[in-house]
Order: C-alpha cells, then sequence, then structure tokens
C-alpha cells in the first residue's frame, strides 16, 4: 500500500494560508501510520509459525518422544523450534524469529506513541483555538450575510470533530494497553524458556492472539484518522480559510505554534523526518519558519542539529531529541561543530602568564580528560594516575589553576547544608570558558569577575588586555565533575566510570545552553522561540509564547497583555541592564513595557503616594499599581 498524503489540489489551495502547517502535520501523521501499518504486517509474519506449531503440539500431546524430538519447546537442541521440521535448524531460525518480532514491537510502539503524542498536541490546537476563534467570528455582526443562518448550520457540525478527537484517544489509549500486553507476552515467552512444553505453548498463544489484535486494532485506527484528516482538509479548513482573513489565520497559527514546547516541537520534527520526503520536509520546516519570523525559532533548530544536516531516514522516537531507531547513528552538531570557539593555548607563554597571575599560581591538570570524536563517540584521551599509556602528549593537556579545579559550594537551606555550585545556581559541573579555555561556575559568576575587574583600580594592565570575555554559554563544549575533577564534553552526568555516571550534574540539564541547576524546587523549561531557558513549568502549562513580543507570557495574562514587537529586546528601563538573558523575574505593565520586578518595586516604593504610577517609557498611567 502507497504512502497517503494530502491532495496537491489542497495544498496548492493553501500554500499561501499558514493554515499549510496544519496539512503538512496531517501528511506526517499519514505517513507515520502507514509506516507503523506495515511494522505490524511484519509481526503477524513473523508470528505466522505459532499457529501451526501450536497445532503440532497439541496433535502429538499423547507421544512424548515424538514431542521432544520434534516440537519440544524446551531448552533442549530442539527448543527454540516453531515451524521447522527439522530440529538441527530450528534453534536458530525460531530465536531469531521471537527475537525479531520482540525487537519490531519495540519499533512499533515507540512510533506509535510518537504519533499519540504529535496527534494530541494537533487535536488540542483545534479544540481550543480554531473553533472558539470561529465561533467568536460568526457570532460577530459584522459577519451578517444572506448566507449566515448556513454557515452557523454548518458550524454546528464542529462538535462532530470534537466527537471523533475523543474517539480517537479512546482507541490511542485501547491500543497503548494492547502494546503493553504485548511486551508483557514477550516477557512471559522468555521468562518460560526453559520450562515444560505447556508453558510455552500458552506463551506463544499469547503472543500470536496479542499481535492479531494489535493488527485490527491499528488498522481501524488508520482508517478513522485517514477519514477524519481527509474531511478537515475537504470540509473544516477551507470553512476556516472563508470566514477568517489571513492576518487572523496567522494570528491563529501563531497561538497554536505558542504553547507548543521544545519537547513537543522535536516530535513534530521527528515525525517529519521519518515520514515526510526531503522535499516536503524542507518545505514544512520553511513554513514553520515563516510563521515564526522575529524569534530565535531557526536559531533553536541550527543548534538542535534540525537545519542544514544530513540525517538519516530512520529517527529515533524519543522525545528528548533525534537519535536511531534502526541503529545507525544521526550526527548531531555540537557547537564545536557549528562555531569552534577558540580554546586556551595551553603551552603557550601567554596561557601560562595568565594562570600565574592568578591569586593561587599552582597549576594542575583534570584527574582525566575525555573527547568526544567525529562520530560523537565519548572516549579517555588522558589520566593523570597514568600518563605513561596516555594517547596524547601532556603538553597538550589543559591545566588549570588550583582554585579552578577546587569545587564551590552554596548553602541551600532546603538540604540543610552546604551542596555543590555557587550563589547563582546549585550544580556539581564547571564550564569551560569557550574564548578562555578556564573554569567558572556558571556564566554569571564570570559576569561578576568582569564587573570587579572594570572598578577596580588597582589593574597592574590596561583593561583591554586583563578582562575576561563574556562567557557564551551557547559556545560551551566541556565542563569539569567537581566530584571527580574530569574534564569532558558537555552532558547531562559525569562520563567517568569511577565517578558516578548514572547521577545527573544537576536535576535541570539543556544541552544547548549549557545550563545546569539542582534547585529541588524551581522548575525549568527551554522555549524553542526564545532559544533561552525560562522559570515555569513550560510552555502549554503556565506559560505561551507571543510571536510578536517574542517573549513568554503567563496563561494568565495572555489574552489582555498589550503586544509589543521585541519587548524582551532592550534593557530595563530602571537599571539600564539587558532583560533577555535576566534571571530575574518580570513585571509587564498595561502599556506593554516590561521591567525586573524588583526595578518595579523600588520605582513605586520611591514614589510619592498621591502620585499616579506611570510607565517610564511611554507615561502611560499603571492600572491600580498592579500594571
Amino acid at each position: 500500500m502507497s504512502r497517503l498524503r494530502s491532495s496537491s489540489i489542497t495544498l496548492q489551495e493553501f500554500s499561501e494560508c499558514a493554515l499549510v502547517e496544519i496539512i503538512q502535520i496531517h501528511d506526517c501523521l499519514r505517513g507515520a501510520l502507514h509506516e507503523m501499518q506495515n511494522e505490524v504486517k511484519s509481526l503477524v509474519k513473523y508470528s505466522s509459525c505459532i499457529d501451526d506449531n501450536i497445532s503440532d503440539i497439541n496433535n502429538s500431546n499423547s507421544d512424548n518422544n515424538k514431542l521432544s524430538s520434534s516440537s519440544s519447546l524446551s531448552s533442549s537442541s530442539s527448543s527454540n523450534s516453531i515451524a521447522s521440521n527439522e530440529s538441527s535448524e530450528a534453534p536458530g531460525k525460531n530465536e531469531f524469529k521471537v527475537h525479531s518480532a520482540a525487537n519490531l514491537s519495540d519499533k512499533v510502539a515507540s512510533r506509535f506513541h510518537l504519533i499519540w503524542s504529535v496527534f494530541q498536541a494537533h487535536s488540542s490546537a483545534e479544540d481550543e483555538f480554531i473553533w472558539p476563534t470561529l465561533k467568536v467570528k460568526l457570532a460577530d455582526t459584522s459577519c451578517l450575510c444572506a448566507s449566515q443562518c448556513s454557515c452557523l448550520n454548518n458550524f454546528i457540525e464542529h462538535e462532530e470533530y470534537e466527537e471523533d478527537h475523543v474517539q480517537e484517544e479512546a482507541m490511542f489509549q485501547t491500543i497503548n494497553s494492547t502494546l503493553r500486553r504485548l511486551k508483557g507476552s514477550f516477557r512471559y515467552y522468555h521468562a518460560y524458556n526453559n520450562d515444560t512444553t505447556q508453558s510455552q505453548k500458552n506463551a506463544l498463544y499469547i503472543i500470536r492472539q496479542v499481535i492479531l489484535l494489535l493488527r485490527e486494532q491499528i488498522d481501524n485506527l488508520v482508517d478513522h484518522l485517514q477519514k477524519h484528516l481527509e474531511k478537515e482538509e475537504t470540509e473544516c479548513l477551507p470553512f476556516v480559510k472563508k470566514h477568517l482573513s489571513n492576518e487572523e489565520i496567522s494570528t491563529l497559527v501563531g497561538k497554536i505554534m505558542g504553547k507548543r514546547s521544545a519537547e513537543v516541537m522535536t516530535k513534530i520534527l521527528n515525525l517529519a523526518l521519518c515520514s515526510l520526503p526531503a522535499d516536503e520536509r524542507a518545505n514544512m520546516v520553511g513554513h514553520m519558519k515563516n510563521a515564526m519570523l522575529g524569534t530565535y525559532f531557526e536559531k533553536w533548530l541550527v543548534m538542535g542539529g534540525w537545519d542544514g544536516v544530513e540525517v538519516s531516514n530512520s529517527p529515533s522516537m524519543s522525545p528528548s531529541g533525534p537519535s536511531s531507531l534502526s541503529g545507525t547513528k544521526r550526527r548531531i552538531p555540537t557547537l564545536q561543530n557549528v562555531a569552534a570557539p577558540k580554546m586556551r593555548k595551553v603551552n603557550s607563554a601567554q596561557g601560562r602568564l595568565n594562570a600565574m597571575n592568578s591569586h593561587n599560581s599552582r597549576l594542575r591538570h583534570p584527574t582525566r580528560w575525555y573527547k568526544e570524536d567525529e562520530d560523537g563517540n565519548i572516549a579517555l584521551v588522558w589520566q593523570s594516575s597514568d600518563q605513561e599509556s596516555s594517547n596524547v602528549d601532556i603538553d597538550d593537556v589543559p591545566f588549570f589553576t588550583e582554585s579552578e579545579l577546587t569545587p564551590t559550594y552554596r548553602f541551600s537551606s532546603a538540604q540543610g547544608g552546604p551542596v555543590l555550585g555557587c550563589k547563582h545556581y546549585a550544580r556539581s559541573c564547571k564550564l569551560r570558558h569557550p574564548a578562555s579555555g578556564t573554569l567558572h561556575t556558571c556564566r554569571l559568576c564570570v559576569q561578576e569577575l568582569r564587573e570587579a575587574q572594570y572598578q577596580s583600580p588597582l589593574l597592574c594592565q590596561p583593561v583591554s588586555d586583563q578582562s575576561i570575555p563574556v562567557l557564551d554559554r551557547n559556545a560551551v563544549s566541556e565542563i569539569l565533575c567537581m566530584r571527580c575533577g574530569a574534564l569532558q564534553p558537555v552532558g547531562e552526568s559525569c562520563v567517568n566510570p569511577d565517578c558516578n555516571p548514572k547521577q545527573p550534574l544537576a536535576k535541570y540539564f539543556c544541552s544547548i545552553c549549557s545550563l545546569y541547576d539542582d534547585a529541588p524546587s524551581k522548575d525549568i523549561y527551554h522555549c524553542p522561540y526564545c532559544n533561552a531557558c525560562r522559570l515555569g513549568k513550560g510552555l502549554g502549562i503556565d506559560f505561551r509564547h507571543c510571536m510578536r513580543c517574542n517573549a513568554c507570557v503567563a496563561i494568565d495574562e495572555y489574552e489582555g497583555h498589550a503586544c509589543i514587537p521585541k519587548v524582551l529586546e532592550g534593557d530595563c528601563p530602571i537599571c539600564k541592564e539587558e532583560m533577555f538573558e535576566s534571571t530575574e523575574p518580570m513585571r509587564s505593565l498595561k502599556c506593554g513595557h516590561v521591567m525586573h520586578l524588583s526595578c518595579f518595586n523600588a520605582y513605586v516604593s520611591s514614589s510619592s503616594s498621591s502620585d499616579k504610577i506611570k510607565c517610564p517609557l511611554c507615561n502611560v498611567v499603571c492600572d491600580n499599581l498592579r500594571g
């Protein structure tokens, strides 16, 4: 069966409309459903010999000798036979079938959960944004026309779409239960691999029946979704296009996009990667970029490895990001590939002089040094305890001052004592500065050092020669574990097997921002449109991203907020410090301008109680001191 897709007429009709993004998601779903159906058919084929084997067992149940020589499922030389009449060939053949079926069922489950996640995001967007917007539009007096009654009558049928969504969600839930049952049936089979014939016969019978049930459920789901998607493209979306202007549709799509977290966008791109041909995939990403002009979405695509990278056509269904489903590894570009930072020359006279000028002039190497090769594999290249067997010369190993290598601590009231980190962040690692090669606990610590240098009157050399460069967190490629002192590529946990490789370096980790935060009560998420980490539970939970402001806005304030393009891409009107990457909470005023919350409180406190509080930028009066 060939892969179904939306008609060329439909694509052409919506090619200049922002709704084309919905059509493209439909095609992603169609392609993924087609692949999942093919995988389930292969599962059925793998299990086709089970019926014959069970029949042989039933027919020869009274003849134990014959059973043990030709059809036995015990641990003897013929224990792995299902369909072969020759016991010498049976073990390898049956073992391959069972293990292949188990592996394939895992792929089906991964693809299914990816489809389910994307479909949930898609259907909830329709129910939350598209239908309410149409209701408001058709209820508006400006929509009065001779055909208004028929418009309203047709619109009432939207409840059918919502009912479809409820029915499809129930079908997804049912299939999910069947997939869990199938996984359990394979475990049941392996648990009785060396047990009685009857036990293994029961296990094989369960596997066969669950696979047949899964095929029936998947076929029903695919048939239902195909009809639903076609109905949306031929009835619903033309209706939206007829009654909403292009500007209104663009705003509507922007609101839908603004609720999609980085995880959801990753799933959609994963789905496109495994479901669409390269040209259609590029077209889809292009429309996404157009819908999010003025944001940093394109930068997020590049830094996440989604743009301009040759990838395999069999990606992982993992929500955390792309990798391989079939075993061929997908190379995600690190910052070394995007823009290789100039690291400190460890054997240069200037590098040693800078180190000697620090407060602690004793120079040391890290305990170990791990590096990442071109294939993305991380390996040990040097260790202090075994320098003779090292793969690199010791002069090429990075060195640091003792103060750099010494762990730093902060006091945690929640944990009742000192924990690894600094006053800004709790974390178990230090960042290696991409420009100077020095170690710092966080970028804010670097900023404080820079400010202290500029304010110090005791500099022996001009500021231009002594100043520490700004730490670009996106360019950080190496970290030092403060538990074991191993220098290594940026990662979620330490790669040193003698440390604690399974324990994360912090509760929250973002590979794009190189952000580690181990605060137990702090919620952080990465916004794909700001391309920065923000405080909060996430987009669609307690925040939405406004594409016009290019800012994350609290959900309870979103509908009434005043839009100002790129409102955060400037300085606070009170303290004159930049706001976009600030870690301080922000306060939005009635006029739409923003300042630091602490600055707002200080601004209000400094004003006379009889004066009206006005925005320092546009002079608009704030509403009851609440903005």
